[in-house]
């Protein structure tokens, strides 16, 4: 990521498009354009997208209660990965929700995601249980690891 510019921005319905090329690329499912749509529209919805100079690479979205958010999905473009990128939108998001006085983070990963994982253990994030058979990929059942985390850092 050396001499990138980076851009992390509440994503417009001008970025819609890019998501769901994101989501094609790497998501489990993908969801459609009214999804994000609502969650654009929705004051208790994140829709935020990390771009370069050159093009979108990833996107977070969820949702705010008071002090509460679950992450509903972090995406990174899959020719992006393996760059830095995931720390990067990571590290911006909480900064944001942590601005808008969010404390307690919560998401659900599937277990067989190792990368994601220890990027969200790396940050801070504690497994606090199993959803089992919450994910379906390719006809197979994948369980679901919920995490937390305390966003209490400066």
């Amino acid at each position: 990521m050396n001499n990138i510019s980076m851009y992390f921005n509440s994503a417009s319905t001008n970025d819609i498009e890019n998501i769901i090329e994101i989501m094609r690329g790497g998501y489990h499912k993908c969801w459609d354009e009214n999804f994000f749509l609502n969650l654009i529209e929705n004051k208790n919805s994140i829709l935020y997208i990390l771009k370069n100079k050159k093009s979108p690479v990833g996107f977070v979205a969820g949702t705010v209660s008071d002090r509460d958010c679950d992450i509903i999905m972090m995406v990174i473009d899959i020719k992006s990965r393996q760059k830095g990128f995931g720390s990067l939108l990571l590290s911006s998001t909480l900064s944001l929700l942590k601005a808008m006085g969010v404390t307690n983070i919560y998401l659900e990963v599937a277990v067989n995601n190792i990368r994601a994982i220890n990027l969200y253990e790396k940050n801070g994030f504690k497994k606090i249980n199993t959803r089992k058979s919450y994910y379906k990929y390719n006809k197979t059942m994948i369980d679901a690891a919920l995490y937390q985390m305390v966003n209490t850092k400066n």
